[in-house]
């Protein structure tokens, strides 16, 4: 059995250059305004456009960034469970050569598993979405505030695991984190848009699609979706795990074990009456085992291929639907079935072996069934990672428009 170092997916980016950190004098927004959502703020950097530029050193891309930018570290309320209020943060990243008609964009983050990749942290960690990407979003000419959650788990929520893939968390923390933005727009003096945009590769096109989703059906008050663009999400979780089980073969480095943080995910937060070796294969069961003692179940050690991962009674009870709990829970968590007032454009790689490519296709025949305004945009012949940057470089252009 192969024991690999787990890699997840994001969006990885060559940098060059260091950032510069600012204190605020002022954490926290005006004492003389109340706001419902937002908690305080911190300003984490101030970045020019020649450090952006190092950051991302794409000759198309220079052309595009347009201004310096201030970085803001954001605590926030939301809700995790349902109905029980915590504490949650973000980053929010202001371009400063515009004060009026600017656009949210809400930029979900992809799979991380270190509290100093979170968006807060803003380091060249990990994925580096915020450090990189993000950053880059907020300086194009168009008039972006660029609005990254850190999730459930990450940043002031890190006591808490992290509900990996689970639908209604990470609507809801993004959802609430797109309104604290906007209460620190108004604190700001910023004439936003009540229009947004929406953006986020792997676990966070996953996210990206469950918060369009949740603004049309429950805060259409307060935003509009101009468009959203989710890229390599597992949209169908029930057709990923079928997919996953069926395999017996090697996949992407890392993929098992994304696998089993989902099921575990959904053991945990739905009270599934399940054991490690009814899932796993006595050594898969017993390195995770260990990890979850250790406290991180993404430290197992796991082969990449699923055959030699998952126990032939799962893998049976998956694909033909008699392992009812696990596959009410994926059900539950699909993201695809409903039909979309604004437009969606889907990216995937056509070679993903992490996050299968059905996705994006049973997501565009399903919406376009249904009536809606869906495109499906391949990314080429490439894997997950490599797809990330892909991404970027097809999303931008689209941004500007």
């Amino acid at each position: 059995m192969k024991t690999p170092k787990i890699y997840y997916a994001g969006l990885y980016f060559l940098i060059a250059g260091l950032f510069s950190s600012c204190s605020s004098d002022d954490d926290n927004p005006s004492p003389d305004v109340t706001f419902e959502y937002l908690i305080s703020e911190e300003e984490a950097a101030q970045v020019s456009v020649e450090e952006i530029k190092a950051r991302f050193p794409n000759p198309a891309a220079a052309l595009l960034i347009a201004s310096d930018v201030t970085a803001y570290r954001v605590t926030y309320k939301t809700q995790f469970p349902a109905g029980n209020p915590i504490e949650a943060s973000g980053l929010v990243i202001i371009p400063k050569n515009k004060t009026e008609n600017l656009t949210l964009l809400g930029f979900q983050h992809g799979t991380i598993t270190a509290d100093n990749e979170a968006p807060s942290s803003y380091l060249p960690n990990g994925n580096m979405e915020a450090y990189v990407a993000g950053t880059v979003g907020a300086s194009l000419a168009k008039g972006y505030i660029v609005v990254m959650p850190d999730y459930i788990g990450y940043g002031v929520s890190s006591n808490i695991p992290h509900p990996y893939q689970e639908k209604a968390s990470l609507a809801q923390a993004s959802l609430d984190m797109l309104r604290a933005a906007k209460e620190l727009a108004i604190s700001k003096e910023l004439g936003i848009r009540k229009e947004v945009r929406l953006v986020g590769y792997s676990e966070g096109g996953y996210a990206t699609l469950a918060l369009h989703q949740a603004i049309e059906e429950s805060a259409a008050d307060e935003f509009t979706v101009e468009a959203s663009y989710p890229a390599a999400g597992a949209y169908d979780m029930l057709g990923t795990a079928e997919w996953v089980v069926s395999q017996n073969r090697d996949l992407e480095e890392g993929a098992t074990g994304l696998y089993l943080w989902a099921l575990v995910t959904y053991q945990q937060l739905y009270g599934i009456n399940a054991q490690l070796t009814d899932i796993l294969q006595p050594a898969a069961a017993q390195s995770v085992a260990t990890a979850i003692a250790q406290g991180s179940i993404t430290a197992a050690q796991l082969s990449n291929n699923p055959g030699e991962v998952f126990t032939p009674s799962f893998a049976q009870g998956i694909q033909q639907g008699t392992n009812t709990a696990f596959v009410a829970a994926l059900q539950q968590n699909n993201s695809y079935d409903w039909k979309p007032n604004a437009p969606v454009v889907f990216f995937h790689a056509l070679a993903d072996d992490i996050v299968p490519v059905l996705n994006a296709q049973t997501a565009e025949s399903t919406m376009k069934a249904l009536g809606a305004n869906v495109q499906f945009v391949p990314l080429g012949n490439i894997g997950h990672r490599e797809g990330a940057n892909a991404y970027i470089q097809a999303v931008v252009p689209m941004l500007i428009q």
